[in-house]
C-alpha cells in the first residue's frame, strides 16, 4: 500500500517538473568528484539509485557543504543517466533551496537555477516562510517578496517568489488548500494573489511524497477536485495544475481528460482545463522523450487529441506558457515549437501565447510596442527578443536563460 502511494506520488512528481531536463544547462560547471563534498555525502548508488530519501541526504549534505551551485550541477548531471530522478527533481530541488535559504535567505536565489519547474525558488520561499512563522507572515505577507517585486515587478523571480509562497502557505496550514488560499488572498495585488494559488495547488500535488503533511484535498473519484469546490478567483490557476492528477488517476489517458475537462461542471473554465493538459504535455513529451524535436512533435500530437477547435487550442497556449514561464525554453525552443505547426490556426494560437507569456514577464521598457501582427513568424521572433531580455529574472538566472 505504501510503495504504491509513493509510485503514485513520483508520477504526479513528473507532471510538476520541467519539460526537457535532460538537456537543461545548469548553473555554471562545479566539479564535485573526489570533493570533501563528494565523499561524505551518501552516494546513492545500487538499490539506493532509487531510495528519495537517501537523495533528500545527499542534496542537503552537498549544499551545506559546497553550496546550491554544486547540488544543483549534480543533480542535473546525475539525472541525464537516471530515470528515477527525472521524476523526483522537482521535489529534490524543493530541497536543495531549504537548504541554501538556511544559510543566505532570500540571498539564496542568486544562486539558484529553474531546472526542474523552478523547484528551488520555491524550496528557498517554503524555508524562509517557515523559519519566519506565520504569525510573522500574516503581519507582513508583501514583506516576503517585496525585493524582488521593487527589482523587476511581474518578472519571473517576482512571480517564482509568490508562487513559491503558495508551497510556503501550505506548509504553514498543514497541506490545507483552502486555509492556504485565504492567506494568498491578503497579498496586494490580484496578479500575487493569483500566482501564490497556482503555489497551493502545485504544493497540493507535490505532497503525495511529504509524510508528514499528504495531501488532504485530493478525490481520485472526483479528479479535477478542489477546482469544482474553489472561489471562481481561484479556478484558472487550480485547473491549470490539477489536470496532472486527472490523467494520474486515469492512467495518463489524455483523451480521457480531455472528455473530463468537456465535462466539467465549470462550465466557464472548461477552456481553463484544457490548458492545463497543454502544459502537462509538454511535460509528459519531456518524461519519455529526450530529443527536442521529437518532443515538440509529441507535445503537439498529444494537444491535437483535443475533441474540438477550441480545446486544441486552449491545449496549445498551456504548452508554451508552461514551457517559457518554467524556464524550459533553451531546451524546447517555443519558436520552433508553433512554427512547426501545420494547421494554420494552431500555429497562429500557440505564437500568439508564445508573444503573451513574454510580455507578462517582461521589464516594462521592452514590453512595447503592442504587436498585432497574424504573422506567426514575426510573432514568435518578438516573443524570443523579450525572452532574451530576462524576463525578470535575477543578474545570475539571466545568463541561464536561452
Amino acid at each position: 500500500m505504501e510503495a504504491g502511494r509513493h509510485k503514485t506520488a513520483l508520477r504526479l512528481l513528473a507532471l510538476a517538473a520541467i519539460p526537457a531536463i535532460l538537456l537543461l544547462v545548469g548553473p555554471r560547471d562545479v566539479t564535485l568528484e573526489a570533493t570533501p563534498a563528494a565523499l561524505t555525502a551518501p552516494a546513492c548508488t545500487g538499490p539506493d539509485s532509487v531510495n528519495l530519501d537517501c537523495y533528500r541526504r545527499r542534496y542537503r549534505a552537498l549544499t551545506e557543504a559546497a553550496g546550491p551551485r554544486a547540488a544543483i550541477r549534480d543533480l542535473l548531471r546525475r539525472a541525464q543517466r537516471v530515470a528515477y530522478l527525472r521524476t523526483a527533481c522537482h521535489r529534490l530541488m524543493h530541497g536543495i533551496g531549504h537548504s541554501a535559504a538556511r544559510q543566505s535567505g532570500l540571498r539564496a536565489f542568486e544562486e539558484g537555477d529553474e531546472a526542474c519547474s523552478s523547484g528551488f525558488y520555491h524550496g528557498v520561499v517554503e524555508a524562509v516562510m517557515a523559519h519566519r512563522g506565520l504569525a510573522a507572515v500574516r503581519r507582513s505577507p508583501g514583506a516576503v517578496c517585496g525585493r524582488f517585486k521593487r527589482r523587476a515587478p511581474h518578472g519571473l523571480a517576482h512571480y517564482n517568489c509568490v508562487h513559491g509562497m503558495g508551497h510556503g502557505y501550505m506548509g504553514l496550514f498543514r497541506s490545507d488548500v483552502f486555509r492556504s488560499l485565504d492567506a494568498c488572498d491578503s497579498l496586494a495585488e490580484r496578479w500575487e494573489r493569483s500566482h501564490c494559488a497556482g503555489g497551493v495547488f502545485m504544493e497540493n500535488l507535490s505532497a503525495l511524497s511529504n509524510p508528514r503533511r499528504t495531501s488532504r484535498n485530493l478525490d481520485p473519484d472526483r479528479p479535477l477536485y478542489p477546482c469544482t469546490a474553489v472561489a471562481v478567483r481561484h479556478k484558472h490557476e487550480c485547473y491549470m495544475k490539477q489536470t496532472a492528477y486527472a490523467l494520474m488517476v486515469r492512467n495518463d489517458d489524455f483523451e480521457a481528460v480531455f472528455r473530463l475537462c468537456a465535462r466539467s461542471p465549470d462550465i466557464g473554465f472548461r477552456d481553463d482545463c484544457h490548458e492545463g493538459l497543454g502544459g502537462d504535455a509538454a511535460i509528459f513529451a519531456s518524461k519519455y522523450v529526450t530529443e527536442p524535436a521529437r518532443k515538440r512533435a509529441m507535445t503537439r500530437d498529444l494537444c491535437r487529441m483535443g475533441p474540438t477547435a477550441a480545446a486544441r487550442r486552449h491545449c496549445v497556449t498551456g504548452a508554451v506558457t508552461v514551457i517559457v514561464r518554467d524556464g524550459a525554453s533553451r531546451a524546447t525552443d517555443p519558436v520552433a515549437f508553433c512554427s512547426d505547426f501545420r494547421e494554420a490556426g494552431l500555429r497562429l494560437a500557440c505564437s500568439r501565447a508564445h508573444l503573451a507569456i513574454a510580455r507578462k514577464f517582461a521589464a516594462p521598457r521592452t514590453r512595447r510596442p503592442n504587436y498585432d501582427s497574424r504573422s506567426p513568424r514575426l510573432l514568435c521572433q518578438h516573443a524570443a527578443a523579450l525572452e532574451a531580455e530576462g524576463l525578470g529574472t535575477t543578474r545570475n538566472q539571466r545568463g541561464q536563460i536561452r
